[in-house]
């Protein structure tokens, strides 16, 4: 029976995996030694790398590990890891705790009974009880959540990465047969009306935090975030989650309400700014969005329109997680691109009406 378990384990943990393909969704892609391990290379938009394996969020590539919230990719339901050849007991009829359907994995025979592994456990069930028979079976990981359904119509849901034994017959798994199986998916509808309420709302905060500030106060002006439009947000819907993209402008603005012109905007207070793209951010998720949310940055140019200054990138799975719940947090987990010329911090300002420029 060890020698059984024990060939069990060895297969499943050594098999080799199919290989698939990611490509990079947003603007660039970190790809670590280990799940949130050092990066080790970033990876631009539309790049693409052979998936090997999956674990969770994670995706193993030749290169390191890849958040697959920021990618789109093809990976088969099942992963065959090995075979094993087994002599296996299917109850028959109910006997003791066991009922139909139920797996009985034979260690020997002897008097009219079997001796097997029912459930990790020893067990002495009376042959005459059961089908016996000799089976061979793939080893296979489910990629992905599935739902199990045996001959007597009883379902179980698996999780994805979990192991199974995979035959003509079906699947075996916790010592069950279940006869087929359909992947787990769940309908996904998200109100883009909703969202741009939701963020304009958080804008509106933003500004008046801005506003009301001892700086602009100080100085008589103050960045500010413009009222998102509908074409200023896209939706990208994947066979595993919907992702956004959320264009961002700024202007400095006076006290008054006026636009500053001939001036290229920056931004003052960098924590500030990175606090309310979390906060964005978070607010994104909760109502749908459960991928990625990508907000690119503009600014006011000095002359008639907006540049791109960068972007910040954050996986739903890690706000799933609690990773973007504060400020150290969010800047370790997003990806995040933003021009050193974009930045104008407090000291300066502070310097500058000092010498009275």
């Amino acid at each position: 029976m060890r020698a059984l378990l024990t060939a069990f384990l060895f297969l499943t943990l050594t098999g080799k995996a199919l290989s698939q393909e990611i490509t990079v969704l947003t603007k660039e892609v970190s790809v670590r030694e280990v799940p949130h391990g050092e990066i080790v290379e970033v990876i631009d938009k539309g790049g693409k790398l052979p998936l090997t394996a999956v674990l969770n969020y994670w995706g193993m590539t030749e290169r390191g590990w890849v958040n697959l919230d920021f990618t789109d990719f093809t990976f088969p339901l099942f992963k065959e890891t090995g075979e094993i050849n087994l002599k296996v007991g299917t109850v028959v009829e109910p006997t003791g705790e066991l009922k139909e359907g139920d797996v009985i994995y034979i260690y020997k025979e002897k008097g009219g009974k079997v001796l097997g592994v029912y459930k990790n456990q020893l067990v002495e069930v009376p042959l005459d009880k059961l089908e016996v028979r000799k089976v061979q079976a793939q080893i296979v990981v489910s990629n992905f959540p599935i739902k199990l359904r045996d001959e007597q119509g009883n379902e179980r849901e698996v999780k994805g990465g979990t192991p199974l034994l995979k035959s003509s017959e079906g699947f075996f798994y916790d010592s069950h047969l279940w006869s087929s199986y359909r992947e787990v998916k769940k309908e996904e509808a998200v109100s883009k009306e909703i969202l741009l309420k939701r963020i304009n709302r958080l804008i509106d905060i933003f500004n008046s935090v801005k506003l009301s500030s001892p700086l602009s106060e100080r100085i008589g002006y103050y960045l500010k975030t413009l009222p998102v439009k509908s074409e200023d947000l896209t939706l990208i819907k994947t066979p595993y989650g919907i992702g956004a993209y959320l264009k961002l402008k700024y202007r400095l603005t006076t006290r008054d309400g006026e636009p500053i012109k001939g001036r290229k905007s920056r931004f003052i207070l960098k924590k500030s700014n990175y606090e309310f793209w979390r906060r964005l951010t978070n607010e994104v998720f909760k109502e749908g969005i459960n991928k990625f949310l990508e907000i690119d940055i503009y600014r006011f140019d000095g002359e008639d329109s907006f540049e791109p200054v960068g972007f910040v990138a954050s996986s739903y799975h890690e706000f799933k997680e609690g990773e973007l719940a504060n400020y150290d947090s969010f800047l370790e987990n997003s990806e995040s691109n933003i021009s050193e010329d974009a930045w104008f911090f407090a000291d300066q300002v502070y310097e500058r009406l000092e010498d009275g420029n």
